[in-house]
């Protein structure tokens, strides 16, 4: 029974890992040319199917201290909100960007109290003109939405790693 019970365990366990989906992204400026940070995300199943997690990969922007984390769900940003990226089946997510890159400034932890909110696709556009495909907003303490950016999806990175770029890993 004991002997059962653990099988049964473990090709659950196995059957949740082997739905995992793993994204790499660059973010392209909607003048052209990569900003130095990109996404490394994944979706592994453990806590839903709709749980993201992951790194903003500041390597290539000179920060050596570590990454900016993501966490966020899935979702979507309809045409009838009016911002310039429609996001149909993607994700939305929370990252500590500002806190990495003041954490490095100063070679100390610091708590800035501003998110970075991130709503992006996970398919890169095509084509001659594709469309965009990410927006962030930015938010202070206070409640405040100070700015906001966006732009295309890039299946290239900057640096001089060459991971698998805005390609999915796995069933999904």
């Amino acid at each position: 029974m004991k002997k059962g019970l653990l099988v049964c365990g473990l090709l659950v366990l196995a059957c949740s890992f082997a739905s995992a989906s793993a994204w790499t992204f660059g973010f392209e400026s909607t003048g052209g040319g990569l900003y130095c940070n990109y996404i490394q995300l994944n979706n592994n199943g453990f806590f839903g199917p709709d749980v993201y997690q992951g790194a903003d990969n500041l390597s290539a922007c000179g920060i050596t201290l570590g990454n900016a984390t993501i966490s966020g769900f899935g979702g979507a940003v309809p045409k009838t909100a009016g911002l310039p990226v429609v996001v149909s089946k993607g994700v939305i997510y929370g990252d500590n960007l500002y806190d990495a890159f003041s954490s490095y400034a100063c070679g100390c932890s610091i708590f800035t109290g501003y998110q970075w909110t991130v709503a992006q696709n996970l398919v890169p556009g095509k084509g001659k003109h594709p469309k965009y495909g990410w927006i962030g907003m930015a938010g202070s303490p206070g409640y405040n939405v100070f700015g906001d950016n966006y732009g295309y999806l890039s299946t290239s990175i900057p640096g001089p790693k060459t991971p698998t770029h805005g390609t999915t890993t796995g069933k999904k």
